[in-house]
This record gives structure tokens, sequence and C-alpha cells, in this order.
């Protein structure tokens, strides 16, 4: 989306990507935020849920179940949905994509 820009940062070995958003959207009392690695194939997978404190997106840290470099592997895009309380019921982002955009491997 035009003027909405996410930094996502991580260590390669560390398994926390640390999330800020340049321009962070109003926070809806009644939806959640989830983070989706887009894979090059197949469907985007759910990294997990946005923690309530970063529903306007200020500085906020988002716990991989395993290493970055693992879990970010084949992955070049990274989005951000709105979601329903608890996540997408589908496994597949259902709400408005806030975020989306590529991965830069500075390594």
């Amino acid at each position: 989306m035009r003027g909405r820009h996410l930094i996502v940062s991580a260590d390669r070995s560390g398994r926390t990507l640390t999330l800020k958003a340049v321009a962070p959207v109003q926070p809806v009392s009644d939806r959640v935020l989830q983070l989706w690695a887009l894979p090059e194939q197949g469907a985007p997978r759910s990294l997990g849920l946005i923690p309530a404190s970063g529903a306007g997106l200020g500085v906020v840290r988002v716990n991989l179940p395993t290493p970055a470099g693992q879990a970010l592997q084949n992955i070049p895009a990274l989005a951000v949905s709105l979601e329903p309380p608890g996540g997408s019921p589908t496994g597949l982002p259902t709400g408005p994509v806030l975020y989306s955009g590529p991965i830069q491997r500075l390594y």
C-alpha cells in the first residue's frame, strides 16, 4: 500500500524479528495484526501475531519457532494483515493486507 512502510530486522541466528512501522496504522480494538511469510511458491505462512502492544506498530518483537535464517529461507517477502482476535481462522490472510514488501538480506 502506498505510504505504509515497515522495517523488519533480525539476526540470522536469532529467533526474534523486530518490527517498526514508518507510517503506523491506527489500532482497531476488535482486530489483531498477523505477520506472514510470502514464499516463492505456495500459500502464505503465518509467522505469528504481532503483540497487542504493537497494534499501532511502534517497535515490537515477534518470536520465531526457528532461527531467522531458517524461518525466512526461500522467503522473498513479508506481509501484515488485519485479522480477527486469535488470528486468521483459515490459516491464510483473511483481512486486508496493511503492509507487504520484499526482504533485503544484508548478509
